[in-house]
């Protein structure tokens, strides 16, 4: 008998085997190599549908934790007591999120920085990530400002009970560092780079869709939904999960910023009070009066007053499309050319073209540009992706129906003046 003894070579990322008969038994390093290609070839081997597949279970399963979570938080005696200390919230939610993304790599084998594209940018387009991130405010506050028509700011009440119990950058840390993190490792990294295999249109939808229906109620649901769609773009404009990351973080830290500035603001407005009382300014003061109100409150009262006061006007869609949708028109061209020149700084302006607008392939230079390296290839197939592949499999469809039901009954339950 003459045993084959395997030698593996690695070349551009794939396995090369050299069969060599010997006449000897096995050794024990022929032994260890022998094993450890076959479990290299048992990692690498998982087809994109496995992939996929994976990838829907593990999101149906938080989800289902999540509803179980919040059942028990609802009906359970003592235990929203718990959830109501919003520090043990957050780090609930976010841990549950990631749960998916534990599953898939520790499985499946999947290397963390193939799987969500996570690579170097120019600073340049970190500038301009920033300045997208801001620029993208008015947009988000339109789509914002249309669900409002419709339920009630579920992020501003959240963020000012936050700033009732933790400090500033503790609000940070959990309302913006973690969520951006997480969350883009998850819906723009591990579920967007995989479903975009079946087709960069249905990717783009459905990230989009589950990322929204994740966070539970109509308002957050409408501009999650949008921000996830933008995010995608960005991310194949600047060929890094980084950028979403960064306008992500900015989007989140703006309203943290907010409201933990404006009840100091209004502290400050107070004390001059007293200051223009003993100059006899009493314009300044009326003028001060006029502009915030009761002066008697604490900063926190002030900020929770005027909140309360702002959902009781009742605004109409009309409204909202004639005092938002000119600033969202206008700022939304401008991140759209600051999308634009992220891609042709990144070098993925042809390949983003191909992809995104549906334009006819361009020959593009394939060499490497160090670190800060375009996509490798413009073709049509990528937009169009492998029609073999099926995304909405079972688990995915229970995921988005559970969804729709748990925010069709929050948002119910809310009107409900017994309930409420």
């Amino acid at each position: 008998m003459s045993p084959l003894v395997c030698q593996a070579g690695v070349l551009q990322s794939e396995f090369t085997l050299i069969f060599v008969e010997k006449d000897d038994s096995l050794s024990y390093n022929d032994s260890v190599l022998l094993i450890n290609i076959m479990r290299w070839f048992a990692l690498n081997t998982v087809t994109d549908q496995k992939k996929i597949n994976y990838i829907n279970i593990a999101l149906l399963v938080t989800f289902l934790l999540m509803t179980v979570v919040q059942l028990i938080v609802s009906y359970v005696p003592g235990a929203s007591k718990l959830v109501d200390n919003y520090v043990v919230n957050i780090l609930l939610s976010q841990g549950l999120t990631i749960l998916p993304i534990i599953i898939i790599f520790r499985y499946l084998g999947l290397r963390v920085t193939k799987e969500i594209r996570l690579k170097k940018m120019k600073v340049s387009n970190i500038a301009l990530s920033i300045l997208l991130a801001f620029l993208l405010r008015p947009v988000l506050n339109f789509v914002n400002a249309v669900s409002l028509c419709f339920t009630n700011n579920e992020t501003g009440e959240m963020i000012l009970d936050i700033s009732e119990q933790i400090p500033f950058p503790v609000a940070v840390l959990l309302v913006a560092v973690l969520p951006a993190i997480i969350e883009e490792t998850l819906f723009r990294g591990v579920v967007y780079q995989n479903y975009k295999k079946a087709g960069v249109g249905k990717a783009v939808i459905l990230s989009a869709l589950v990322f929204g229906l994740f966070h539970g109620n109509l308002n957050q649901f409408t501009y999650a939904f949008v921000m996830g769609m933008i995010m995608i773009y960005l991310i194949e404009a600047s060929g890094s999960i980084v950028s979403s990351m960064i306008v992500h973080f900015i989007t989140n830290v703006i309203p943290v910023c907010a409201i933990y500035a404006l009840p100091a603001l209004y502290e400050v407005l107070k004390s001059s009070v007293k200051i223009y009382e003993e100059l006899g300014m009493t314009s300044m003061i009326e003028m001060i009066e006029y502009n915030i109100g009761d002066l008697s409150l604490t900063g926190q009262e002030w900020m929770r007053q005027m909140m309360e006061e702002s959902e009781k006007i009742d605004v109409n869609i009309g409204v909202v499309i004639m005092n938002y949708l000119p600033s969202a028109v206008i700022f939304g061209t401008l991140a759209w050319l600051v999308i634009k020149a992220i891609a042709r700084n990144s070098g993925n302006w042809d390949r983003f073209r191909v992809i995104f607008l549906g334009e006819d392939s361009v020959p593009v230079e394939k060499e490497s540009k160090g670190p800060y390296t375009s996509e490798s290839t413009t073709d049509l197939d990528e937009m169009e992706g492998d029609s073999s592949l099926i995304l909405l499999t079972i688990p995915l469809m229970v995921t988005l129906a559970l969804g729709v039901v748990m925010i069709f009954v929050y948002e119910t339950l809310k009107m409900l003046p017994v309930l409420s």
